[in-house]
């Protein structure tokens, strides 16, 4: 009775906010919005700044409400709760002929209504390089900077984000680099070689820093440009952590991309894990990573997904024996109106602590352009986590209610 109590008043939850959303709507029509459009740009350009090419502005200035019925993701202790939303953008971009460079951040503030032992500030800093040497190479960097509070219920993939992480609240850092640089040997056939480097520091936990790399290289056929692709890599993975235990994964495998229809693809990788385990231990392990998507028409997208691997994680000097599947779709029902629905579960097990967990998530959306640069967007998450471990064990709902202003 109480799961169907709790069940009744997230769905009434929902239809007010989706009553107040629809009202907000309607009452967009009385604005003029050319005149709307006309006084954001104006405003834009007093904010913005261009020099030799780069152009420096304010990217995006958010608000928004959320309701959670479990801030401490516990069954045990559960807290419900408003958090006001506070998030602004800058960016730096540069777009030149062989040449883009993009330079994103932003900070975000969570006040919580009743538990303001939960505020907290984010920060998220996002670079991005391309460079063309010539017509037959080229390479790619990416750095991705982020600060949180974990767990965080406003990650875009939170079932994702939540899946084999480890209990408890506590401040995160992660830096992530990764760079891929690609050589034309023939015109069907190209080299590729990539590197990716990860540091994740926990502050005031007793969890250990971990640090992780992973170069690998590679080779692509195509087959033909609207049927078929085929491509072999090897990657070679280095897992740490500053207690000193330490992993290493050796993957080799073919992979394809196969064009079933102009609008269907499949792309699929499977290969073998050659394992040395923190515990020393070594385990020959096979892995699949399998995705479909339909792109239906220019409003809407469909995508079906299937990975099971071994893999190192961030939280545990142990491997994560785990397989996952998604589903979503994408719809823009209207020139203004677009809806999203995605649907995650996947079930692990840490090989030495023998540490369970399977997740259920599934996430809607409505958004809604207010104007050329103002957006209104209504989301509704629901999460289940299921454990051996009694106290790892959660389900929760959110509701989300925000403008942003995006430029």
């Amino acid at each position: 009775m109480n799961n169907l109590t709790r069940h009744l008043k997230t769905i009434l939850i929902v239809c007010l906010w989706a009553v107040i959303f629809t009202a907000s709507l309607s009452s967009t029509y009385a604005f003029d919005n050319d005149r709307l459009d006309l006084s954001i740009t104006r405003f834009l350009d007093s904010l913005s700044y261009k020099y030799k090419g780069f152009d420096i502005k304010i990217t995006e200035v958010s608000v928004g409400e959320r309701f959670d019925d479990n801030t401490t993701f516990t069954n045990e202790n559960k807290k419900e709760d408003f958090i006001t939303n506070y998030r602004l953008g800058l960016g730096v971009t540069y777009e030149g002929k062989t040449r883009t460079f993009e330079l994103t951040g932003d900070i975000a503030y969570q006040s919580y209504a009743k538990n303001s032992n939960f505020n907290n500030i984010t920060q998220h800093i996002n670079l991005n390089f391309k460079n063309e040497f010539s017509k037959r190479d080229r390479i790619t960097l990416r750095n991705v900077f982020t600060h949180v509070e974990v767990p965080n219920s406003e990650d875009e993939d939170f079932s994702l984000q939540q899946f084999g992480r480890s209990r408890g609240r506590f401040e995160f850092f992660q830096n992530k680099f990764d760079t891929n640089y690609s050589y034309d040997i023939a015109k069907q056939i190209s080299l590729f070689v990539k590197y990716v480097n990860e540091i994740n520091i926990f502050s005031g936990s007793n969890r250990s820093n971990s640090f992780l790399n992973k170069p690998g290289v590679g080779l692509s056929y195509l087959f033909s440009p609207t049927e078929t692709i085929f491509l072999f890599s090897y990657e070679f993975t280095s897992a740490q952590f500053e207690n000193d235990q330490d992993a290493t994964i050796h993957t080799i495998g073919p992979g394809i991309r196969q064009y079933i229809t102009k609008k269907l693809f499949f792309d699929g990788r499977t290969g073998v894990d050659f394992i040395d385990s923190f515990d020393d231990e070594n385990l020959t392990k096979p892995f699949v990573q399998t995705s479909l998507t339909y792109i239906i028409d220019e409003r809407t997208r469909a995508r079906l997904s299937f990975d099971k691997k071994y893999t190192t994680s961030p939280y545990f000097a142990d491997i994560f024996n785990n397989w996952r599947t998604s589903a979503s779709l994408t719809r823009q029902m209207m020139e203004r109106l677009g809806c999203s629905l995605s649907i995650f579960y996947g079930e692990g097990e840490y090989v030495s602590s023998a540490f369970e967990q399977r997740m259920l998530g599934v996430n809607s959306s409505l958004s809604y352009d207010i104007s050329r640069n103002l957006k209104g967007l209504l989301t509704y998450t629901y999460s289940q986590k299921d454990s051996n471990i009694e106290n790892a064990e959660y389900t929760k709902n959110t509701v989300f209610l925000g403008l942003t202003a995006g430029f």
